[in-house]
């Protein structure tokens, strides 16, 4: 996916889901490509945005030179690693209870749905990371709900009375798993930033 394509693709997740999860249904794209191409980018970005949060707060509040790259570098990489992690063990596990919904229990069409889902919170964590005030950007991320409301009945051929259910299923697993990763990531960091209290 070239870079055209990615935007196209965003903009019309965000504008015109309802066509877009369409044409998502009907690509033969490799699991793989969706996710170096458009996910990795997405993660990539909030990485960053980590990155150059983080080293302005080390600077401008800690002023500890020992943390001054490493503290940034770490919480870049946690970033990137937990986000990997709440989409592919989302992926899993709306893949595993999809038949309580009605739905085709399908690994690679569950891990569009919940990458494709998640696009929202992916994009508002890439302002967020760059100072915490900007935590409130977080709140559209809501907009994932809606989003994996209107793809799981291209996706998995999810029944129309099943479709809540299941979406507010997935917004709770997503959000419980980013709080779980983001938790024992930060313990661990806390380990070796002695100090600090985690990252």
């Amino acid at each position: 996916m070239n870079r055209n394509a990615f935007f196209e693709r965003l903009k019309n997740l965000l504008l015109f889901p309802g066509y877009e999860w369409k044409v998502i249904s009907l690509e033969k794209r490799a699991l793989s490509d969706v996710i170096t191409t458009y996910v990795w980018r997405l993660i990539l970005a909030g990485g960053f945005a980590q990155f150059i949060g983080s080293f302005f707060y080390v600077r401008n509040v800690l002023d500890i030179d020992a943390y001054r790259f490493s503290l940034p570098l770490a919480q870049a990489f946690i970033y990137i690693a937990v986000q990997f992690l709440v989409i592919i063990t989302g992926s899993v596990f709306i893949r595993g209870i999809a038949f309580r919904f009605g739905s085709e229990k399908n690994l690679a069409k569950a891990v569009k749905l919940t990458a494709f889902s998640y696009t929202p919170v992916l994009i508002v964590f890439i302002i967020a990371n760059l100072h915490q005030v900007l935590l409130v950007a977080l709140l559209p991320g809501v907009y994932a709900i809606y989003l994996f409301w209107k793809g799981c009945q291209y996706m998995l051929s999810t029944p129309g009375n099943r479709r809540l259910s299941f979406s507010v299923i997935y917004l709770i697993v997503m959000l419980g798993l980013l709080f779980v990763f983001t938790r024992l990531f930060g313990y661990l960091s806390s380990l070796i930033f002695t100090g600090f209290g985690g990252v």
